[in-house]
């Protein structure tokens, strides 16, 4: 169940948000001055958004090489080189930003 809270209300309330979500409870919607700011999700809800985010990455890094392959033929070999060595590095760059979040 989505339930929302105040900022206020939830330094008031901490603990039992946080029971409610680790016993998959609830999910809460973090409100700060009527806006959405933050979720409250429990572990396992947390791994499989973590999971998808790296499926999307690993599909768009296979349509970034698929796209790179396809031009490759009308590239040079060093400059297809470099762009495919750029999606790697995009790769790595957004894997190493999901791995910060944990």
């Amino acid at each position: 169940m989505l339930k929302t809270i105040s900022t206020t209300d939830l330094r008031e309330q901490i603990k039992r948000v946080l029971n409610e979500v680790g016993y998959g409870q609830a999910q809460y919607l973090v409100e700060k001055f009527g806006e959405p700011t933050a979720a409250i999700i429990n572990m396992d809800d947390f791994r499989l958004l973590q999971a998808a985010r790296q499926q999307q990455a690993t599909i768009s890094l296979q349509q970034m090489i698929a796209g790179i392959r396809e031009r490759g033929r009308l590239l040079d070999p060093q400059e297809l080189d470099a762009l495919i060595e750029e999606a790697r590095a995009e790769f790595y760059r957004l894997r190493s930003r999901e791995s910060d979040a944990h």
